[in-house]
C-alpha cells in the first residue's frame, strides 16, 4: 500500500488525542500498515473504514482499492470525516472514498454494497456494548469477507523512570490515573456493559471464523525527530489533561513544569525522550455460504 501523508487538520474531533491527530497518524503509520496486512486488500475491493481519524488507514486502503474500489469512511463526527475526506483528496484517492455521517451504536449503516473487508482502529472499545458494535461490523461484510480491528497493546512509554523532577514513576501514574479517567466515562453513560471476555471471543461470537491475533511494535528510540517530539509532547499534555481530576498536586506540579516551553524543565529540551509501545489487532472472517 502507498500513501501519501496527510496535512495537519488542526480539527479536534470526536476521539481524537490532540488538535492534529494526522500529525500522530503519520508517526504511527508504519504499524497501521503492518495492522491493515491481514485484511488482504485488493484491486476493485469494497472496504469500510469505522472510525478513520485523519484519514491516514482510509488513504492507504483507497490506494490499495485502485480506480475500481470504494472505500467506505464511517463516523460520528463530520470534523473527522471532512478531515479525511481532506487527506484523500490531497492523496488524489477521493473519488474512491465514500464518507458516511454514523454512530454504529445505532446498527448498520446504510452502505449501497456488502464490503469485503472491514477495518476500525481504537474506536470500538468507546461503544456502549462491544458485543454489539462488533456484530454491526460483522455484519457490512460480504461472506469470506475479513475484519480487522485494532484495540489493545500496550501503554507508550516515552520518559525515563525518572526525569529529575517530582516522584519517580511519574508516567506510570498516568496511565493509572488515565485508566480511572476512562472507566469513569466509559460507565458513567446509560447503557454501558461490562464486557466480560477478549476480543477474541467477542469477534467469534459475533460470527467470524479463523479469529487471531498479531502486534505491530512502535519503537523510535531517542533522540526523536523534532516530528515525533512534538506528537509525544501533545499526546503527554492531552493525557494529563483528561486524567487531572485523578492525578495528585504533586505530580501535576511536575507535569506542569515538564509540559511548559518556559519552563527549564520542559520536556522538549530532553534527548532522551523516545517512543515504544505496541498496538494489537484482531482478524477474522466471515463464512462464506
Amino acid at each position: 500500500m502507498i500513501i501519501s501523508h496527510p496535512a495537519g487538520t488542526g480539527i479536534p474531533g470526536a476521539g481524537t488525542s490532540t488538535n492534529d491527530p494526522a500529525a500522530a497518524e503519520a508517526v504511527f503509520l508504519d504499524a497501521t500498515l503492518r495492522l491493515l496486512e491481514p485484511l488482504g486488500v485488493a484491486p476493485g475491493d469494497i472496504v469500510v473504514d469505522v472510525g478513520p481519524g485523519a484519514g491516514s488507514a482510509t488513504v492507504a486502503l483507497a490506494n490499495a482499492v485502485g480506480a475500481d474500489g470504494r472505500v467506505y469512511a464511517i463516523d460520528v463526527d463530520p470534523a473527522m470525516l471532512d478531515a479525511t475526506v481532506a487527506a484523500a483528496r490531497m492523496a488524489g484517492v477521493a473519488d474512491r472514498v465514500r464518507p458516511v455521517l454514523h454512530n454504529v451504536e445505532d446498527g448498520v449503516p446504510p452502505l449501497l454494497e456488502p464490503a469485503d473487508a472491514v477495518w476500525s482502529s481504537w474506536c470500538v472499545h468507546h461503544a456502549r456494548d462491544w458485543d454489539a458494535a462488533a456484530r454491526t461490523l460483522v455484519a457490512m461484510l460480504r461472506p469470506g469477507g475479513a475484519l480487522c480491528l485494532a484495540e489493545g497493546g500496550l501503554p507508550a512509554r516515552c520518559l525515563p523512570w525518572d526525569t529529575g523532577i517530582g516522584r519517580p514513576g511519574l508516567e506510570i501514574r498516568l496511565d493509572e490515573a488515565h485508566d480511572r479517567h476512562f472507566t469513569q466515562w466509559f460507565y458513567g453513560r446509560p447503557g454501558a456493559t461490562r464486557p466480560n471476555r477478549g476480543w477474541d471471543e467477542i469477534l467469534e461470537s459475533a460470527g467470524l471464523t479463523d479469529v487471531g491475533a498479531f502486534t505491530a511494535l512502535v519503537d523510535i528510540p531517542a533522540p526523536l525527530s523534532d516530528r515525533v517530539r512534538a506528537v509525544v509532547l501533545a499526546e503527554l499534555a492531552a493525557r494529563v489533561r483528561r486524567a487531572r481530576p485523578f492525578l495528585t498536586e504533586d505530580d501535576l506540579a511536575a507535569w506542569s513544569r515538564l509540559l511548559d516551553p518556559d519552563s527549564e524543565a520542559w520536556l522538549g529540551h530532553r534527548r532522551d525522550l523516545a517512543l515504544l509501545t505496541a498496538r494489537t489487532g484482531f482478524r477474522g472472517r466471515r463464512p462464506a455460504m
